[in-house]
């Protein structure tokens, strides 16, 4: 028979050494994925786990510091799920967290607290480079097709729809004041690479294009814009002393033929608005107080 046995080899300090394959014991270095489409038998994973549970301490202890490519399986209904880690023992180690699979309902997740971890195999598919693991994760997905994913594209949202249920839960879901401080904290002090943010801006744009948003949903954020604002705005010309009120900022920038924020700021500022109009939230300012012109 002819089946794969590695795919990288690695030293301890998790650097790649050499890329081979064995086809009948024999060593093979032009290795193309293509050979495997269609033909998910002849992945022979490098570690297998058949009780996770009762091999917890051993797969923390052999995935200690690794990078690769894994997959949990059912062995009560046979369906599987594919994931990855650039540190696989980290990753590993919150499926055996009961906190952790309540987090974030998914299917892997709720099956592993339906069955137990007892009733999976876990596989390492293969160890990999840190740079290789969405690449490699991408190829097994491809490959195995696995019933618990719910993504297409390793890493990416791309495809992916919220069943209707879990639409209200977030609809309904408050996050708090604390919650929101530690959200901030986490990414504080990141920065992005430019290349990263030209990478989002195109898939931004991208999306919007292909998804534009229809007359009721436009209408839908303006509502909401107003509900959320709720302070009436003044306008003064001061050419013809006409005074105009706004339920809110957005409405006056749409009279005014300019954004929101620049509403905002000629109040915060004091400042005119094409020159001629004086805007605030109380009308006696407007009027016995308007604001100067900038020299």
């Amino acid at each position: 028979m002819i089946y794969l046995i590695m795919t990288h080899v690695w030293n301890e300090t998790n650097t790649k050494l050499s890329t081979y394959k064995f086809y009948n014991n024999q060593p093979v270095t032009n290795f193309n994925n293509n050979n495997f489409n269609n033909n998910p038998s002849m992945v022979k994973p490098v570690r297998i786990y058949a009780n996770a549970e009762q091999l917890k301490s051993q797969i923390l202890i052999d995935n200690k510091n690794k990078s690769g490519i894994y997959r949990w399986t059912n062995n009560l209904n046979g369906k599987t799920y594919v994931g990855s880690g650039v540190d696989l023992a980290k990753r590993l180690r919150s499926y055996f967290n009961e906190k952790e699979l309540n987090r974030n309902p998914r299917p892997i997740l709720d099956a592993l607290l339906k069955y137990g971890q007892n009733s999976f195999t876990l596989e390492i598919l293969e160890y990999t480079s840190r740079e290789e693991v969405i690449e490699r994760e991408q190829f097994y997905l491809n490959l195995l097709v696995p019933e618990y994913n719910v993504l297409n594209y390793a890493y990416s949202l791309l495809g992916f729809k919220h069943s209707q249920e879990t639409l209200e839960k977030l609809k309904s879901k408050v996050i708090s004041a604390e919650h929101k401080d530690l959200l901030s904290s986490v990414h504080k002090g990141k920065t992005v690479s430019s290349e990263t943010k030209d990478k989002l801006s195109i898939a931004t744009s991208n999306y919007r294009r292909d998804n534009p948003l229809t007359p009721e949903a436009l209408l839908n954020i303006k509502n909401k814009t107003i509900a959320r604002e709720g302070v009436s705005v003044w306008v003064l010309n001061n050419k013809t002393n006409e005074v105009r009120n706004f339920t809110n900022q957005t409405e006056a920038g749409e009279y005014l033929g300019v954004t929101r924020q620049a509403v905002y700021n000629a109040i915060k500022r004091h400042s005119f608005i094409n020159e001629i109009y004086t805007v605030s939230p109380l009308r006696w300012k407007i009027i016995k107080k308007p604001c100067q012109k900038k020299k």
